[in-house]
């Protein structure tokens, strides 16, 4: 039961109460995070000299010895997760010295600057995933400009691309994905130091000096916005949960040409499995699982805006929004990793080139060549086209078996004339990577644009790991700014 309970009510709490008070909050990047912020509160308390000198000289040494025993460990043992440092300090002083601990904050406040660090942190983290994940898809996409695949719409072949133009279509959205985190960074990394119970504080607490420890980059204007809306937190699960649709398409996409139908990749043999009755199988379980995390991130994010649906005033959503993103960001990372290394997949390239050139995917081409070179209108061409496929795709002649006669025929049969087509010119009609080179305009697949493409990604990329690792060093400068003015503090009150 928590310390402070006791004298006003007396009975031992709920099971719910317990496990979302207690037990959820366990989290190991959280109980870091509120010993960050007990710990700045030692260090301002000491430095302006507010507490008594033997009150700070007992906390410096109660922070001393967590520590030493282990942050983590010392906090998982206490049963109050968020006045942990509290009630570890009574254990090791009276309360005349370990409740100074507590001026200027609030359970709220102890939660919500808690949550902004632990989230911040995490962030960082997707975000380096992301990258990641865009370096192995551009890395991919490089080896495989040229190599041949039908384009698919429905699941029905529409037109033929590469397999590096496909790959590079989803490097786009994570870069979108990734200024989405950025955003949502940028409105976590803001401090809730002395806001009180969200009215804030009557005490004259350095509060700049808090932000400089613990590595805020701005202060709120308002005490109660800055910890009673959690706008930052359901921007990071909207941001993660739009990745991982993007995530979990590429996927899908991926089990299904593992099919023996498809046959277009084969994964590493550490992301399969294999049936328990039908050893022939190889299963791309993995997979099933990037799949499924979109499914799971998308449910948790529906969940997280319903949370919030409640007056501004309750605070279930500042413990449960934490809690379930802790699970949601381990996920994601799972998740992240897997596809990572499922990149790293076998292609077969003959196979994807056979279905792009003998199942009609290049039709579309010969629409772009009666335009081109007959000035017939784009309608015109499409309608011809419509007339000669069901000539040859209805009754599933392949492209290698159409004689000029079929083509004619439908021009002729839609126009009233003919147009003098060879064999040479239809066997060039119908190669599907001659197709794919005259998409040569703005966004399109040829192999020139998708090298463009690569270059400028790789730019991009280059710059948006700058923002992680000056993120990650201005945290890391904080925290060593922190470690030294403890030590300096040490000193002092020997």
């Amino acid at each position: 039961m928590s310390f402070f309970w006791e004298g006003r009510l007396g009975e031992k709490p709920s099971d719910l109460l317990k496990y979302y008070y207690a037990e959820e909050l366990r989290e190991p990047q959280f109980l870091e995070a509120l010993h960050q912020w007990d710990k700045a509160q030692v260090i301002v308390l000491g430095e302006q000299a507010i507490a008594p000198p033997e009150a700070v000289r007992a906390l410096v040494d109660a922070i001393a010895l967590m520590e030493e025993e282990g942050v983590v460990k010392a906090r998982t043992a206490l049963w109050n997760v968020i006045h942990g440092g509290e009630e570890y300090m009574r254990k090791h002083c009276d309360e005349e010295k370990s409740g100074w601990l507590h001026m200027g904050r609030s359970s709220p406040s102890l939660r919500m600057v808690a949550s902004r660090i632990a989230f911040r942190n995490l962030q960082v983290q997707i975000m380096a995933s992301t990258l990641d994940l865009r370096k192995k898809l551009i890395d991919i996409a490089e080896q495989h400009v040229e190599t041949l695949m039908p384009g698919y719409s429905y699941i029905q072949h529409i037109e033929p691309t590469t397999l590096g133009f496909y790959l590079m279509s989803f490097v786009e959205p994570l870069e979108r994905d990734y200024q989405r985190f950025i955003a949502a960074y940028g409105n976590t990394n803001i401090s809730s130091v002395g806001t009180g119970a969200a009215y804030g504080i009557e005490f004259p607490l350095d509060l700049e000096r808090f932000d400089e420890l613990l590595g805020f980059d701005a202060a709120p204007w308002n005490a109660r916005d800055s910890i009673r809306n959690y706008d930052f937190m359901i921007e990071t699960y909207m941001a993660l949960a739009l990745m991982h649709n993007t995530i979990g398409r590429i996927g899908m996409d991926f089990l299904i040409w593992c099919s023996a139908e498809f046959d277009f990749i084969e994964l590493p043999n550490h992301v399969s499995t294999t049936s328990s009755i039908s050893p022939q199988m190889r299963i791309p379980y993995v997979l099933e699982f990037v799949h499924g995390t979109s499914g799971l991130l998308a449910g948790r994010l529906m969940g997280a805006l319903a949370m919030t649906k409640t007056a501004s005033d309750q605070l279930e959503m500042a413990t449960m929004l934490p809690a379930e993103f802790w699970k949601s960001a381990e996920e994601s990372r799972r998740a992240m990793q897997s596809l990572i290394e499922a990149l790293d997949m076998k292609v077969n390239k003959e196979r994807m080139a056979q279905c792009a050139n003998e199942y009609w995917s290049q039709a579309s081409t010969v629409v772009g060549y009666l335009v081109k070179e007959h000035g017939m209108s784009y309608r015109t061409g499409h309608q011809i086209l419509a007339l000669m496929m069901q000539t040859v795709k209805d009754k599933r002649i392949p492209p290698s078996q159409v004689t000029p006669d079929v083509l004619e025929d439908a021009v002729e049969k839609y126009t009233g004339r003919r147009i003098g087509v060879t064999q040479e010119l239809l066997n060039q009609l119908f190669d599907a990577m001659y197709c794919v080179r005259e998409r040569k305009y703005r966004g399109g697949g040829a192999p020139e644009r998708v090298v463009e493409h690569i270059a400028a990604a790789r730019e991009r990329l280059a710059q948006d790991r700058k923002f992680v690792v000056e993120k990650a060093m201005a945290i890391d400068a904080a925290g060593q700014r922190m470690d030294q003015a403890f030590v300096d503090l040490q000193k002092k009150y020997v």
